[in-house]
């Protein structure tokens, strides 16, 4: 019975720990599309219509490399050459939706795109670690009470 228990309390375990992962991979990928999404919208002066399309198609390619990262963490070539062709076919998709004039400063700003991601998941990364840290102070404090 108690291995029934233990077996059954594991399973859930696995569970909600991958539902959490996943949440994570999502909040992630949601903030870097919008953080992409707004300085293109700004840079390249997006109309309404295209401002929608570019969320849109960041949102997906965010999703994209966000679990890409993930799958293949400590790979940087991997994760390099995987993303590059995440990015060849967003490139594309960009290319129906904007005006030449716009295309061309994108298709020329493409390398400033991907470091002022690349600076924002860095960001979202020192925010991650503070947050823990600080969780973990808030749980050793709680301890310290409880035990007092």
């Amino acid at each position: 019975m108690k291995k029934l228990l233990v077996t059954t309390l594991m399973v859930f375990g696995t569970v909600f720990g991958a539902f959490a992962t996943g949440n994570n991979i999502t909040v992630v990928a949601e903030k870097r599309a919008n953080h992409l999404s707004e300085q293109m919208i700004r840079e390249l002066r997006l109309n309404n219509y295209q401002a929608n399309k570019v969320r849109e198609i960041n949102m997906d390619v965010a999703a994209q490399i966000t679990e890409i990262e993930q799958k293949h963490e400590g790979n940087e070539q991997l994760i390099a050459e995987q993303c590059k062709k995440v990015l060849a076919v967003r490139d594309l998709e960009f290319e129906d939706i904007l005006s030449t004039v716009q295309y061309n400063d994108y298709f020329g700003d493409r390398k400033m795109y991907s470091k002022v991601d690349s600076e924002f998941v860095s960001s979202l990364d020192k925010q991650g670690s503070e947050n823990m840290a600080t969780n973990e102070k808030a749980d050793k404090n709680a301890i310290a009470s409880n035990v007092n």
